[in-house]
């Protein structure tokens, strides 16, 4: 481990929507900071605004927040932000050790600029699972060329989420002298934990999945999560069976998809069996009441929500994509498939559904890997190493 490591007293993550705003990376980036600042590092997050209402300076998790008006909207509020952020970073440059940029953004190439002049180390976080990464998206416009172009010449470290985008990168010519550091998300193993018997119980009673082995599904209901595909073979296991299988399926989320997944509910007649929860702040409820956790994404990076579910003791159904791939052992803690696969994903379905207990064994040995692997203790360990100029332990 570097000396260095215990000298990084100081970090400014850079993100452009932070809480109260928690998709993914919102919630990484605030889950992240709380960590560090439990630790003694001095966390300053610099962000925008949500609207008019929002704070321009808060204090929450032990860490501090400091958010900038909007100017306009589009492309107008991006360029006044991205000039904020480097304004920021240069004139404050001697408060900070380390620049954390969430996400590759245009916010990440003023940060790029500001940490070169004033000789700050960065890092900036890569979202998104191989074909909808920030790579890939970035080199079907001009200025996302441009500004792939501009980090092969900055050189910052590009934290990858998933071993796919990472090897992916690795032999991408533009990308072989990169500065890549293959890391992952962290979760909260002390807030996110195994229920007891008996809360699980009554978590099922509140959900009306008593007696029922209970699939779940948390996230953005959009084309690429092939969630309503998922549905789709849930009615035909309904139809295929003489007897009517003791299962539910609980989806937690909104998006685009919605209203054509509750057309395909209503058309397959599984209104008992299939219920939208819409969007949920609090996600708790649902994974104790739950068995399985589902991901049957085409394109995934690390799902904060899979983490979550494993710390909380759920098997795991994923599509064999993107950060899933490392997470999930085969046979151990859930089965991969091929997202485009009805087949494969059924098959998998049914053996949960001829072994209940199936799904206990395996949500054992994903508590497991998650507390071993993805506790943010050990993810926040592994970021100073990093931040230090290390490598982060294998």
């Amino acid at each position: 481990m570097s000396d260095e490591r215990e000298g990084i007293s100081s970090v400014l993550m850079l993100s452009q929507t932070f809480y109260p705003a928690l998709g993914g990376s919102e919630k990484q980036a605030f889950e992240l900071s709380r960590s560090l600042a439990a630790r003694g590092v001095k966390v300053t997050v610099y962000t925008r605004r949500l609207d008019a209402s929002s704070p321009a300076y808060e204090e929450t998790g032990g860490f501090r927040v400091l958010r900038t008006a909007r100017l306009g909207s589009g492309l107008i509020d991006s360029a006044w932000f991205m000039t904020k952020a480097f304004l920021h970073i240069f004139f404050n440059a001697g408060k900070y050790q380390v620049v954390h940029v969430h996400l590759a953004s245009s916010p990440a190439v003023a940060a790029a600029v500001a940490c070169r002049l004033r000789g700050l180390r960065l890092l900036v976080k890569l979202g998104g699972g191989k074909g909808v990464d920030e790579v890939t998206l970035s080199t079907r416009t001009f200025a996302g060329r441009l500004k792939l172009a501009f980090f092969a010449w900055a050189k910052p470290r590009l934290l990858v989420m998933n071993k796919e985008v990472y090897d992916w990168l690795r032999s991408e010519p533009a990308f072989r002298d990169a500065r890549l550091v293959a890391f992952r998300n962290g979760v909260d193993t002390g807030k996110y934990t195994p229920p007891l018997y008996a809360e699980k119980m009554k978590a099922k009673e509140d959900l009306d999945s008593e007696g029922l082995l209970t699939f779940l599904f948390v996230g953005r209901l959009s084309p690429e999560k092939r969630v309503r595909e998922f549905v789709e073979a849930v009615a035909e296991i309904f139809a295929e069976r003489r007897d009517r299988p003791a299962m539910r399926l609980l989806i937690v989320g909104s998006g685009p998809e919605e209203a054509a997944i509750r057309r395909e509910v209503k058309a397959a007649g599984l209104e008992d069996a299939v219920r939208l929860e819409g969007r949920r702040d609090e996600l708790l409820p649902y994974y104790r009441a739950a068995d399985v956790f589902i991901l049957p994404s085409e394109s995934e990076g690390l799902s904060n929500s899979m983490l979550e579910a494993m710390s909380s003791g759920l098997a795991v159904l994923a599509s064999r994509v993107g950060g899933a791939r490392e997470a999930v052992a085969e046979g151990e803690n859930g089965f991969l498939f091929d997202p485009f696969s009805r087949q494969e994903l059924k098959e998998h379905m049914l053996k949960f559904l001829a072994e209940p207990s199936l799904a206990v064994k395996m949500g054992e040995k994903s508590r497991q890997v998650a507390v071993s692997r993805y506790s943010m203790a050990r993810v926040t360990e592994d970021l100073l190493e990093i931040y230090a100029g290390g490598e982060p332990a294998a």
